[in-house]
This record gives C-alpha cells, structure tokens and sequence, in this order.
C-alpha cells in the first residue's frame, strides 16, 4: 500500500477512534467493526471493493448495507466514507480503526495456542498472567489447538509472543546442543 493511501486511511480512521473514545463507545464499536470484518473477509468484499470495473454507486451500496446492523455512530461513520467515495478504502479503513482502538485502550484480543484444549480453570489462571507479563488488558480469547506443541502454550497478543511449548523448550535444547 503505497503513503497516499495510507494517508488517507488514517484521515478517516484517526478522527473516528478519537470520537469513539470521547463518546465511551469503544466497546460496542470494537464489537461492531470486529463483527463487520469478520463478514467482510468471509464475502471476499474487499477484492470487489477494490475492483476499478465496479461502479462507485454500487461499492456504496454494499458498504451501506451493514448500516443496518450497527450503532448510530458507525452509521454515520460508513455514510461519511461512502460520501466521499471511499468504499473501495473500507476494509483497510476498518482494519486500521480495530488497531486504532486496540492500542488506544490499550486491551486486545490474546490467542493461546495449546496441545489440548484448556480448562476454564487454566483459562482463569493465565489471564491476569498474560495481562501482567505483557502490559496490556485482554479484551477476549481465541483459542487455537495445535497438537504439534506436544504441551504447553503459545500465547500471543499484540505483536508479541509467549512460547512456552514443549515443542519450544525441544527445540531451544536442540539448538544448545549443536
């Protein structure tokens, strides 16, 4: 993506989180958008958003249509950027306003990667470790089965990671052993 367009992301993304945050609606519209991305990455939207042959007039209509489905605030925020004829800069426009808010607030979502399921006990106990040890508030879980790890963990949040895998410790032994 070249500067101008990242330019003109942030144009519309920086204002709109400041005003999510002045009005305390952070967590609805985190909600909202995270819903939004979800549909929209599993539509294929964003090719089609981005498609020169597409109208503008029907890139407006597809991008109007999650007005339906959300707060007051994103309504006007999807009609700002389909006034403007920037529908084909939705999705990125999208991406960078959940990335906006995920540091503003400073809480994100946290993946834990394990050999087994965990326990909402395991679960309970890891959560205020994974909030103290990587400085950040944990907004929800996703969890992801990896039988490869052979046990242990693989806890990751906001670009950072936590290995503490079996298949980890195996590896680091193998390398000290070179």
């Amino acid at each position: 993506m070249d500067k101008k367009t990242v330019k003109v992301i942030e144009k519309y993304s920086m204002p709109f989180v400041q005003l999510v945050l002045e009005k305390g609606e952070e967590d609805r519209i985190f909600s909202d958008l995270t819903q939004i991305k979800q549909v929209v990455e599993k539509t294929g939207l964003p090719s089609f958003l981005k498609q020169v042959a597409v109208d503008e007039s029907d890139k407006e209509k597809t991008i109007a249509f999650f007005q339906d489905s959300v707060s007051p605030l994103l309504q006007n925020f999807i009609q700002v950027l389909a006034y403007n004829h920037r529908a084909n800069l939705f999705y990125d426009v999208l991406v960078d306003c959940l990335n906006r808010l995920e540091k503003e607030t400073n809480r994100f979502e946290v993946t834990i990667t394990s050999a087994h399921p965990l326990t909402d006990e395991q679960k309970t106990r890891l959560l205020p470790l994974i909030e103290k040890k990587m400085s950040l508030k944990v907004r929800s879980v996703k969890e992801q089965i990896d039988e490869s790890l052979i046990g242990g963990f693989v806890i990751f949040a906001n670009h950072k990671t936590i290995d503490v895998s079996i298949k980890q410790q195996l590896k680091v032994v193998k390398e000290n052993l070179k």
